[in-house]
């Protein structure tokens, strides 16, 4: 057997938040949206332990998690440790809005990785992310933050990348470090949401963002950016950990509220089912997760002889057009690597003596 990722949606699509570029809404709105039962939680964790995995890694992620409430993670932790004896590690990927400090002691006490949605400061924060009543979340979030801070949880910032947001990544990068954030993950919006990022403008973020990173490296201060931790590390002979990198889907599942079964994220939908956790052997592979799959193996012409493809791999499936065989930002990432690829090996270079001196 080997390692499992889950990637588990406890609440289904529910939120008490209306980001104005959230592409699961539209996803989700068609399903009946509702908390995980106990007889779904009961029949995942029986399909986990005949699995046998090595290893289990979940992430709960939603809509928006928490609303299933603390004692059901409670619950969950418990009946996966009287369960399993492999190693298993938690993520939560929250908007903050309903952590308190009994929230926080549990996660730290469970080694839970939170990954905690914030766009930037207030102005850019609330261009997008308002509550169900169209009011401002900033004060709310930076209060979760201060939360996990006291209760020395581990959390990213999870930053949502649109042509407008993009275009002011300095004052970003210097809020988020004023504010004592040494792990950052910008993600690039996805245009169902509403929301749009143009090839141009994610070129000049993506150098930006570069060059505000390696200012900091240069002078001894090591700020934690997910995108470029993963090229130092592909450059290091590392495989990238985030699965939109690695240019080959199927890394983990989705599991919805109803116990349904996906192959990711940004494709829960009718097509792409994979089955339930109610049938028998569920994380095996079967033909549709193999044609998913396949699919993102067939590159373009281009990359096959592009002398940055280690590094980008062609990019995630989801940005991909012609057959899923191009990235659209292709010229983006190319342009980019030969702007900052000298660095980037010298970046790699040093870290490599720091660890061997280690």
């Amino acid at each position: 057997m080997k390692s499992l990722t889950l990637l588990i949606k406890p609440a289904a699509g529910l939120c008490n938040m209306r980001c104005s570029y959230c592409f699961y809404r539209a996803a989700s709105e068609p399903r009946e949206n509702r908390v995980m039962t106990q007889e779904t939680v009961d029949a995942l964790i029986e399909k986990i332990r005949a699995y046998r995995p090595l290893s289990l890694s979940v992430l709960f992620q939603g809509g928006e998690p928490t609303l299933a409430g603390l004692p059901f993670f409670k619950a969950f932790s418990k009946k996966i440790r009287e369960a399993l004896s492999c190693p298993v590690s938690y993520a939560l990927q929250t908007n903050g809005l309903l952590l308190d400090d009994a929230f926080a002691a549990f996660l730290r006490e469970n080694d839970v990785l939170v990954g905690l949605s914030l766009d930037g400061d207030r102005r850019t924060n609330d261009r997008c992310r308002l509550d169900q009543n169209g009011r401002s979340t900033f004060s709310q979030v930076l209060a979760a933050a201060s939360l996990l801070q006291k209760h020395g949880v581990a959390f990213n910032i999870l930053s949502v990348i649109d042509d407008k947001n993009a275009a002011e990544i300095d004052a970003t990068y210097s809020f988020f470090k004023a504010q004592g954030f040494g792990c950052l993950q910008f993600i690039p919006c996805v245009d169902e949401g509403g929301g749009s990022l143009s090839a141009d403008t994610y070129e000049a973020f993506l150098k930006k963002c570069f060059d505000l990173w390696y200012d900091d490296f240069e002078n001894g201060r090591y700020i934690s950016v997910r995108h470029i931790d993963n090229y130092i590390g592909i450059l290091l002979g590392h495989p990238p950990e985030n699965c939109a990198m690695c240019g080959i889907c199927g890394n983990y599942f989705v599991v919805e509220a109803n116990g349904d079964l996906y192959p990711c994220d940004f494709y829960c939908k009718a097509a792409y089912r994979l089955g339930s956790v109610f049938d028998d052997a569920p994380f095996e592979a079967n033909e549709t997760q193999r044609r998913f799959v396949e699919a993102s193996r067939v590159i373009h012409a281009h990359c096959k002889t592009c002398r940055y493809y280690a590094l980008c791999h062609g990019g995630c499936r989801r940005d991909r057009i012609d057959g899923f065989t191009k990235n659209q930002y292709c010229t983006a990432y190319y342009n980019f690597f030969d702007y900052a690829a000298d660095r980037m090996v010298q970046a790699a270079k040093v870290i490599l003596a720091q660890e061997n001196r280690a």
